[in-house]
């Protein structure tokens, strides 16, 4: 009855979806019948998704009825000599193995399926309705599961508002977005700090040998994120600036580069390129609330965050904001907020206010694309020789590809409040992409008196390599290790931003 329901309606689907008949056709425009014929093919995709997570509810919910039912009746399928713990334990390793070869699926991806059916239909309701209701995909429902499995009885209501808030996210955003904004929910939501549990995790820091097919296999390494992200930064750079001049395509280029400098130390292919290996400088932003680094809390309660990654533990932020030259340090004032934007008249945006939309946006800012802002273009939505601002209201990052999208096809987008971006595509539907990080909108100025009102102000401070400020009167003394950047951070809250 299932699928010969799902069958029906793929079919009106599709019968709706078939061009109409020479004969047929009103006095629309070519235009317009275009748009109507492709709204339609469009429409038959959204429904067969639909279809396609609606049937993988059913299977859910079928794994976890059949691992229930075995262990449930354990007695008939196990040996009556082990304990009653140990035929529960093996009822449900054999119905793994029986599913397992049953749909020809490796038995490891089977035991994975059969915990997620399990955290679907015990412990996540939201997001199991939402799934059977074909409002998400299989691919949102795991990223869930993921951001919750390490949860306990104690934290049940964490769970349940992760599954809440997540399952009504995961309707307008890809699982890549989903898995972005489910690392910075956890830390709103849970009761263990950040500290806690990173000083936990840092202790399971290893490496992992994966077998791959074809002769080949995977590395991984389970380490900081702030190193993660810095290695990953760093074979990117190094990559770019040899790719013009050799035939290996980036993504080959950063694996030898990888694998030359962890067997050899330095990569044994040229003089020029140990050179850029060696010299290269990964650039990394950590945007850290100027209380946290003086030692103490934020009053928002917001915490440092690493970008591209999320929320890190103070005691890194603050580390990393003190001695680690690789970070651009972003440090957020506590009380009110200044002004970004100076109705600027000039096409190019300057350095800082470059940064600081980086750090906003984070990624492309077309719908469901993940490139890093960093490999990405500074687009004004409204364009400037029409008399579009350079202005933080007015620039989003887009990679090449989409920014061509958006120059060259009917996709068009406007800015909204707080950095939201309504995109629009060529069939009419709206799409909304919202920036990474929760920088709000400055105050207005004299010049200016149509912004929101203040909520954050972000300074951009100066890497060590960069040239040192003019010497002023000594300010109050720091925390021990970054002294001079602590006093220095309070005793310069300008009036004006420094762009």
């Amino acid at each position: 009855m299932f699928e010969c329901r799902y069958d029906m309606d793929m079919s009106i689907a599709l019968a709706e979806a078939q061009p109409t008949p020479a004969a047929a056709l009103d006095a629309r425009s070519p235009l317009v019948r275009a748009q109507a014929r492709l709204d339609a093919l469009v429409d038959v995709a959204l429904r067969s998704r639909k279809i396609e997570a609606m049937q993988h509810s059913v299977r859910v919910g079928v794994i976890h009825e059949a691992v229930e039912f075995a262990v449930r009746n354990a007695d008939a399928f196990t040996s009556p000599r082990l304990s009653p713990d140990r035929r529960r334990e093996l009822a449900r390793r054999a119905v793994t193995a029986e599913l397992a070869t049953a749909l020809r699926t490796p038995e490891q991806t089977m035991a994975r399926l059969v915990d997620e059916a399990s955290s679907l239909c015990t412990r996540l309701p939201a997001t199991y309705a939402a799934l059977q209701q074909g409002t998400i995909d299989y691919a949102h429902a795991r990223v869930i599961v993921d951001a919750t499995n390490d949860l306990g009885d104690d934290d049940r209501d964490v769970r349940a508002r992760l599954d809440a808030e997540l399952s009504m996210r995961a309707v307008d955003i890809t699982a890549a977005t989903l898995r972005r904004v489910a690392r910075r929910l956890r830390e709103a939501v849970r009761t263990e700090t950040l500290a806690e549990r990173h000083t936990r995790a840092f202790a399971e820091r290893r490496v992992e040998f994966e077998p791959a097919a074809d002769g080949m296999a995977w590395l991984h390494l389970h380490l900081e994120a702030s190193d993660a992200m810095l290695i990953c930064d760093r074979l990117s750079r190094v990559a770019a600036d040899q790719v013009a001049s050799d035939p290996r395509t980036p993504a080959q280029l950063q694996a030898d580069v990888a694998r030359d400098l962890l067997l050899e130390g330095v990569p044994p292919v040229g003089e020029a390129f140990h050179v850029a290996a060696a010299t290269v400088r990964p650039t990394v932003h950590v945007t850290v609330p100027v209380l946290m680094l003086l030692g103490g809390d934020d009053p928002s309660g917001e915490p440092a965050e690493l970008g591209g990654y999320g929320p890190i533990a103070p005691d890194v932020a603050r580390r990393l904001a003190a001695h680690a030259p690789s970070f651009t340090r972003l440090l957020t004032h506590p009380v009110d907020g200044v002004v970004l934007d100076l109705d600027r008249t000039v096409y190019r945006p300057p350095a800082d206010l470059a940064k600081w939309l980086r750090v906003r946006d984070e990624t492309c800012r077309f719908p469901g694309c993940n490139r890093r802002a960093a490999r990405c273009d500074l687009d004004h939505t409204d364009d400037f020789a029409s008399g579009g601002r350079t202005a933080f209201d007015n620039l989003a990052h887009l990679c090449a590809h989409h920014h061509h999208l958006k120059h060259e096809s009917s996709w068009s987008v406007k800015h909204l409040r707080g950095g939201v971006l309504e995109w629009q595509s060529p069939t009419g539907r709206p799409h909304l992409t919202e920036p990474a990080a929760a920088i709000r909108a400055p105050r207005p100025t004299r010049r200016q008196t149509t912004l929101e009102p203040p909520a954050r102000w972000v300074l951009e401070r100066l890497s060590p390599a960069d040239p040192p400020d003019p010497p002023g009167p000594p300010g109050p003394p720091g925390p021990p290790g970054h002294p001079a950047l602590a006093a220095d951070a309070l005793g310069r809250l300008p009036d004006a931003p420094p762009f």
